[in-house]
């Protein structure tokens, strides 16, 4: 009798065991595929963004370079969050109070939505009139594009 009550208690123990083990897997798996749904809507908004260079133009006299956007990718909300400026000889990085992001109107914004245009500028820049000069833009959800144009 005494052994038939140790399998009973031993089999109970097991499948208890076995509930905690499938509630944890399941607890675990719905975590990983929220995490994995997360990242790949992320990863499709960046691939939605589209920022299309219209004119890039640096003034001299006051260093600033004006850069003429406009978004024609199909997501709103397209922020800029850093803008690379460089050469084979100098470097610049510009983010957050550096980079004056408005609409043709003059007012500020902090992102275009589709099909919206602005311009942003970049105070402060020691450019070389003539030379060659890349600027990339980096937006707020990590999407890049790159631009040349000559000082």
């Amino acid at each position: 009798m005494n052994v038939v009550i140790s399998n009973v208690i031993l089999t109970g123990a097991v499948i208890a065991v076995g509930f905690v083990v499938l509630a944890w897997t399941q607890y675990r798996s719905s975590a990983y595929n929220k995490q994995y749904n997360e990242a790949m809507d992320a990863n499709i908004a960046r691939l939605k963004e589209s920022l299309a260079f219209e004119y890039v133009f640096y003034d001299s006299d006051e260093s600033e370079l004006w850069a003429y956007l406009m978004n024609c990718g199909t997501i709103d909300e397209v922020a800029i969050q850093t803008v690379y400026v460089k050469n084979n000889t100098w470097f610049g990085t510009y983010t957050g109070s550096d980079i004056s992001l408005k609409f043709l109107n003059g007012t500020f914004t902090q992102s275009l939505n589709m099909g919206e245009e602005g311009f942003l500028v970049l105070s402060s820049v020691g450019l070389v009139t003539g030379k060659g000069y890349s600027m990339r833009i980096v937006t707020g959800r990590g999407a890049a594009f790159e631009y040349l144009f000559v000082a």
